[in-house]
């Protein structure tokens, strides 16, 4: 059995009209492009990527490579927590892989490289908005971080 795949390379003034047009007759699409491709392009692709992911790092010597994140956490943190508000949990607690799945539907440009991180997982772990945990059979979990509780106010009512 053959899957028709195309893959779409984005230029200055290519539209979304042929990638859906490709979608509707149930090709996969897969595109990539700068960040600077248009946001329209993107969101039609079934996966874009961004070619700045795809260059490669130059390592210092003797140092940890440490790729270099095109985003700002915050637009991360964000994504993750409106994906993992939408998915029926357990205590709040969802499967970091269902949460990746998840993406791929919503946010077809996502990618933790564009964060500075080579795996999911990674990316959940420096961000402050949410915990990540394994469970006994060894899978990873996440869930927004609950909020502090108020602070009670230090003056009595007289």
């Amino acid at each position: 059995m053959i899957i028709p795949k195309i893959l779409s390379i984005g230029r200055s003034g290519d539209g979304p009209g042929h990638i859906r047009a490709d979608a509707k007759e149930g090709v996969d699409v897969y595109g990539f492009g700068e960040q600077k491709t248009p946001e329209s392009f993107r969101q039609a692709c079934r996966r874009f990527i961004y070619t700045e992911n795809l260059l490669p790092q130059p390592a210092a010597a003797g140092a940890e490579a440490k790729t270099k994140a095109l985003e700002p956490l915050s637009h991360a943190s964000g994504i993750l927590t409106r994906i993992i508000g939408e998915i029926e949990s357990d205590g709040g607690w969802v499967p970091l892989g269902q949460v990746g799945t998840q993406l791929a539907n919503v946010a077809s440009d996502f990618d933790p490289r564009t964060y500075g991180f080579r795996k999911l997982s990674d990316l959940v772990r420096k961000l402050e908005t949410l915990e990540l945990s394994e469970t006994e059979g060894g899978h990873l979990r996440v869930r927004v971080k609950p909020a502090a509780p108020a602070a009670k106010g230090g003056g009595k009512k007289e």
